[in-house]
């Protein structure tokens, strides 16, 4: 049986009014002046937080006056301007913590998710190296709890961990931060799968020293050749901007000297892999790595004032 096109027009029309009328008298039935207001209210500093009154009030039944003026003042704003509307005033029993507590309701230090939101942008650092971290990735992802490293890994407070001076790969290793987990056991280690978290340099490296212009290109060796960071970043290059320029340079006048320093700097170095075996040998293709000075002003288009190895500090 044909249905006639106005008909069925009609009925989704009214089914569609219907449910905005429902919707309607929802919110019609919801008293603000008895319940609180309807709309959360939203904290971003210290970090994102969300209270709904509705929880509180229709659904726990607890009255206004309960919180109000007591705990919170009836005037937005108030405890956060106060300066200690804070996670360890709650443990100790301010503010949210005064029902919070374990026993009245679930504590502040447990349920995170129940009041904070998961940041869908990653924390990026630019220092030592570009790096990021996804909180997405690690609560939805893999199920962890806030609580897993706030605050004994990590403090729940923007940039604590980097004004630390021993925020580093080292530590890491030894266990600390991020390495609390990632130990190869509990999570893949620290020391592996480099690209998890960093990203590779997108410009070309250039030395200067110990002869004039060596480029080096992370693109080609990573996702060309499809090397992972730890084949050179482990025990051949140091992770660490300018680590070559503490390196003790030969001046001779002797080719044979000469010729023994520049053998050994390669084998030691980019040499590893460049032996004719594995890449192509160091003693061929030089002009691939060693561009020269025309080569370098070509690279940047005439440009030589451009910033060096040895001037960006890489």
């Amino acid at each position: 049986m044909t249905k006639n096109p106005l008909f069925t027009f009609a009925i989704i029309s009214l089914s569609m009014f219907l449910v905005s009328l429902q919707s309607a008298s929802a919110d019609d039935s919801y008293d603000v002046k008895e319940n609180g207001p309807k709309k959360p209210i939203v904290w971003n500093k210290p970090i994102k937080a969300t209270f709904v009154h509705e929880v509180h009030t229709v659904d726990a039944g607890i009255e206004c006056s309960s919180c109000h003026d007591d705990i919170f003042f009836m005037q937005r704003g108030v405890a956060v301007r106060s300066g200690k509307f804070t996670m360890a005033a709650m443990a100790e029993g301010q503010f949210c913590g005064t029902c919070h507590d374990g026993d009245g309701a679930f504590s502040t230090e447990s349920n995170c998710m129940a009041c904070h939101t998961v940041s869908e942008d990653p924390i990026i650092w630019k220092t030592p190296t570009k790096t990021s971290f996804s909180h997405k990735s690690h609560v939805e992802e893999f199920e962890l709890e806030c609580s897993d490293c706030h605050s004994g890994v990590f403090s729940m407070k923007i940039g604590s961990s980097i004004a630390n001076t021993d925020f580093t790969m080292a530590a890491f290793k030894d266990g600390k931060y991020c390495g609390s987990c990632h130990n190869g056991d509990d999570a893949f280690s620290s020391s592996t799968q480099c690209e998890s978290c960093h990203y590779p340099p997108t410009e070309k490296i250039v030395f200067n020293k110990p002869v004039k212009t060596v480029v080096f290109d992370h693109d080609i060796h990573i996702n060309k050749a499809e090397l992972s960071c730890e084949s050179c970043h482990k025990k051949v290059f140091a992770m660490k901007g300018g680590a070559l320029e503490g390196e003790k340079l030969v001046f001779s006048d002797d080719p044979a000297e000469k010729r023994k320093y520049l053998v050994e700097l390669h084998n030691k170095f980019c040499g590893t892999c460049h032996d004719s075996s594995q890449a192509f040998g160091y003693l061929t293709k030089c002009t691939v790595c060693h561009i020269g000075v025309k080569g370098y002003n070509k690279m940047n288009q005439g440009n030589s004032n451009k910033d060096t190895h040895e001037k960006s500090g890489h």
